[in-house]
């Protein structure tokens, strides 16, 4: 008890447990004590920690350990001084000890590499290569890494002055080739989509002018292709591969094929047919029709199968009478003069 007594009237001096456990002078409060003996300094010991108490309540109302009026009300304006702006930025905060959260909070992130330092303004050299090396950026426009992306010979020009511009502007590794990616992706999907709109455009081109056409629909089509025959090949692809306004391709417009029709029957009056696989000049309209003759005579079961052959001989003799080539009889005009 001794010990404890010592222990208990060290923490009474300590506090001015004197003046606390008797509410007089020093030689009151010895007397007390010695009176109350271990009563009044477990008073005093009471009045301690309940002074510690209040000072824990203190701390509740404001920043946690730190008793309430421990900063004064002004002190972001303290650190902000006549800086408008700054002293609105700290009203965000509670007490100095946020500011000091906030702080180590960025420093951790900094520290883990989840923020990166920002390039300065007219860094030097050998500042902007270690801010590139910090952030992933190559060294040289050449040294980014687009190996296993698809690029096509024509476009490689096009992808060196990309990524020119992007080493100039920065761009990560990674950027600069999800960059490229993302390009070659759309332009696929784009060739794609357009491939899927010509088809659709063509068919329904055919349609229209079949229905127009009748009979002569096929004929008329390999005129189309004969004219075209006779322009150079590269000439020929530039004009397949020319486009409308509106993206339609040229040759799956209906009035573009019509005029390339009427063109062809006005410089090939005698109907020379081109074969299928748009190669040499095939026979005559008139010779065409000698051979359906031909066929009717000697096997005319097959011409009366044959729808399209039917039409045919009947597009060919609306041809050739037109021209001049045969008369109302189905007989070669030619021969009857040569004949006179």
């Amino acid at each position: 008890m001794g010990k404890n007594m010592w222990f208990l009237m060290d923490e009474a001096k300590g506090a001015d447990a004197a003046g606390v456990a008797s509410g007089g002078s020093g030689d009151g409060s010895a007397g007390a004590a010695g009176d109350k003996g271990a009563g009044t300094a477990l008073d005093a010991g009471k009045d301690v920690a309940g002074a510690a108490g209040d000072g824990a309540s203190g701390a509740a109302d404001g920043d946690k350990g730190i008793t309430k009026g421990y900063w004064p009300e002004d002190w972001q304006k303290h650190i902000a001084g006549e800086d408008e702006k700054e002293l609105k930025q700290l009203a965000r905060y509670q007490s100095p000890a946020d500011v000091w959260k906030k702080a180590r909070s960025l420093e951790q992130r900094l520290s883990s590499g989840e923020l990166k330092p920002v390039l300065p303004q007219n860094p030097k050299a050998e500042e902007l290569a270690a801010w590139r090396k910090d952030n992933g950026i190559p060294d040289k426009p050449e040294a980014y890494d687009i190996k296993g992306i698809e690029i096509p010979k024509e476009d490689k020009d096009i992808v060196s002055g990309f990524l020119k511009a992007a080493h100039e502007s920065n761009m990560t590794q990674d950027q600069a080739r999800a960059s490229i990616q993302s390009y070659y992706v759309e332009q696929s999907r784009q060739s794609e989509a357009r491939r899927a709109a010509d088809e659709e455009q063509r068919v329904a081109a055919l349609d229209t002018l079949n229905q127009e056409w009748g009979s002569t629909f096929r004929n008329n089509i390999k005129q189309v292709e004969w004219l075209i025959s006779k322009f150079p090949e590269s000439v020929r692809d530039a004009m397949k591969s020319v486009r409308l306004p509106d993206g339609t391709a040229a040759f799956n417009h209906p009035d573009i094929l019509r005029g390339f029709a009427a063109i062809a029957l006005e410089l090939n009056p005698t109907g020379v047919i081109v074969p299928a696989s748009g190669g040499d000049l095939g026979k005559s309209a008139l010779d065409e029709y000698k051979d359906i003759q031909k066929l009717m005579r000697e096997n005319r079961r097959a011409y009366d199968r044959d729808a399209g052959k039917q039409a045919r001989f009947t597009a060919l003799i609306d041809f050739l009478t037109k021209n001049d080539l045969i008369d109302s009889q189905g007989n070669e005009i030619v021969q009857k003069r040569k004949a006179a």
